[in-house]
């Protein structure tokens, strides 16, 4: 008879803490989903956007603008996109967890002897994964005005690309 408080406490606890055990369970299935997908997305858009230098490559070979542009692996999740001129750009692409970053400079001549430093304006962009309630995950822009999402790798690095030549 003394615990019918025990038993009243625990019925509203489980009723209270339903929906927040039902989302939180809901969120770590989703970070289980981009946890296995997201390094698999970022690994294919790293191998797109060499496959996409290889063609650029190609197609100016014996142009004035000809010139090395290069994609190097940093780390396990990481990447180091390079052109020294016509354009020129310094880029590192990052995969942490649910976040992938460009931090790049460029410009239309030459580039200079240092670049991503103090003295050279950079860019920081900033993307997350998101799963949608069908388990389906997308890469979308965190910031901007009507912000891009990218449902395949090929999106992105076709993005990345563009954003890193565009002049």
């Amino acid at each position: 008879m003394g615990k019918e408080w025990i038993e009243q406490l625990a019925g509203d606890l489980k009723e209270k803490g339903r929906d927040a055990a039902e989302s939180y369970g809901r969120e770590q299935h989703r970070a289980g989903i981009i946890d296995a997908e997201g390094k698999v997305f970022f690994l294919a858009a790293v191998a797109a956007i060499e496959q996409d230098f290889t063609e650029i490559r190609s197609q100016l070979q014996g142009s004035p603008i000809s010139c090395e542009t290069s994609i190097v692996r940093t780390g396990p999740a990481e990447v180091k996109l390079t052109r020294s001129r016509f354009p020129w750009f310094d880029a590192t692409l990052k995969h942490n967890d649910a976040d992938v970053t460009l931090d790049y400079a460029r410009g239309r001549g030459v580039a200079p002897d240092k670049v991503i430093e103090d003295t050279t304006e950079h860019t920081l962009a900033h993307y997350s994964f998101q799963v949608d309630p069908q388990d389906k995950m997308t890469l979308g822009e965190s910031f901007g005005d009507a912000p891009k999402s990218f449902e395949t790798a090929d999106e992105f690095s076709k993005h990345i690309v563009e954003l890193l030549f565009k002049v």
